[in-house]
């Protein structure tokens, strides 16, 4: 099962470095999702990537509680995210997005689109079939906002997306 791990922004790679290196018998998957986007520098466009949810940690493990237990006396994490006193995996739907996003390398690419009206068409891209939880766009800085349901609650996050055309 999916499961997430808090820890500081920034310091998402030092800990997935750690649970490789002291952990890995208690896991099976460990991914940080990440997203590509353009920046501008200078007078060039040029692709960035950068966490997708920062500060989080995405693991499959069968051994939670252990891992957990394990985890508490390294510094950098700060919980797996639980309730009640148990541990939360990811709903069958945000596992279904984990296992998606793992098996295209944990990166959230930039996607293509058009405008059509008042009506976004993407095109080409991870974010097709995803329009409707797109809140916003800045066509300049060839981002989109997208809302989504993660760790129990809605997350807003950036994602690449070029407008290509508008109609």
């Amino acid at each position: 099962m999916w499961y997430v791990i808090w820890t500081s922004s920034s310091h998402e790679n030092t800990c997935v470095r750690l649970l490789e290196e002291k952990f890995s018998g208690l896991y099976t998957r460990v991914f940080i999702p990440t997203r590509t986007i353009s920046k501008k520098r200078g007078s060039e466009w040029q692709l960035e990537q950068s966490a997708l949810f920062p500060g989080y940690i995405f693991v499959d493990s069968d051994r939670i509680e252990d891992l957990a237990d394990a985890l508490r006396f390294h510094s950098g994490f700060n919980i797996v995210l639980s309730t009640d006193g148990g541990y939360l995996p990811l709903t069958e739907e945000e596992s279904a997005f984990a296992e998606d996003l793992y098996g295209r390398g944990g990166n959230f690419d930039t996607s293509v689109g058009m405008i059509d009206g008042d009506e976004i068409k993407v095109t080409g891209g991870p974010l097709v079939g995803l329009e409707g939880f797109i809140t916003k766009i800045d066509r300049h800085k060839r981002i989109a906002f997208v809302e989504v349901n993660m760790f129990g609650k809605k997350i807003r996050t950036k994602v690449g997306l070029e407008i290509v055309e508008r109609r």
